[in-house]
């Protein structure tokens, strides 16, 4: 077939793959709002509210949103399935889960894995019954501030991408000890990059403290590119404490343990 024969057809192909970015940026609309309506979507997109309001049916009619019975859009589970689906399958959960374990076994403590997303921290995996607090249970596939947690600045401190994210995060006080002040935080981050860890002090919830590491995957010719972080999270007294140095050699050797693991599956 000529490029001539290929021509034709090529203008519905664009308007097809414009309307998959559409598509795409109407559900980036959900990402900080529970339910929009066409009016509020086509504000925030730039584009007519007809356009908006057939993006949104098409979506509610692929599974992607749901309508509520006052004709706004929410998103669906079938997204939370989908992305359920994407955290079984990725490789860095699946090798970081014996040595969560090992970890778990060696300081008793909560063991947790994060991922950068946004200027946040999704946790994808934890080992280790919850803490007698609601803030801190159920935080696997939940999202928290990058900025509050020991795994969001650590993951800051070894690549700007993720710090320039995290420091665009509308910052406030989940208890007196959270540091919001962007001079402190990015004096924070230099001192994690030097010591190859971070500590978060009671930032996100009384009485509960955390220290972290970055899994670092080698790049050819580049430096290593970060992919996560292991966070460890307990009582205060537990985890920076009198033992707050071997529990942050403990989380540094984990999180090596998962970079050099995955830095040679893909060298196979």
């Amino acid at each position: 077939m000529t490029v001539t024969e290929l021509a034709p057809h090529q203008p519905h192909a664009e308007g097809e793959l414009r309307s998959v970015s559409i598509a795409v940026a109407v559900l980036d609309c959900f990402a900080d709002a529970v339910e929009l309506g066409p009016t509020q979507v086509g504000r925030r997109m730039g584009i007519a509210k007809s356009t908006a309001s057939r993006m949104l049916s098409a979506l509610a009619v692929g599974g992607m949103l749901e309508r509520t019975p006052a004709g706004r859009y929410r998103l669906s589970m079938r997204l939370f399935h989908y992305g359920q689906l994407a955290v079984d399958r990725l490789p860095l959960r699946s090798v970081a889960r014996p040595v969560l374990l090992d970890l778990h076994e060696s300081l008793r403590e909560i063991v947790q894995l994060g991922i950068p997303v946004g200027g946040h921290v999704l946790y994808v995996d934890r080992v280790g019954g919850a803490p007698s607090t609601a803030r801190l249970s159920g935080e696997v596939m939940r999202r928290v501030p990058g900025y509050s947690s020991s795994a969001g600045r650590v993951m800051a401190a070894f690549d700007p991408t993720v710090a320039r994210a995290t420091a665009g995060v509308e910052r406030r006080k989940h208890t007196p000890f959270t540091v919001t002040d962007g001079a402190r935080l990015t004096q924070v981050l230099r001192q994690g990059r030097q010591a190859g860890w971070v500590a978060s002090r009671e930032e996100y919830e009384l009485g509960y403290s955390s220290i972290a590491a970055p899994v670092l995957v080698g790049v050819p010719g580049a430096a290593p590119r970060v992919v996560g972080a292991i966070s460890v999270v307990g009582p205060s007294a537990n985890v920076v404490g009198q033992r707050r140095e071997f529990v942050a050699a403990s989380v540094c050797r984990a999180a090596r343990r998962v970079g050099t693991a995955l830095t040679g599956l893909m060298e196979d």
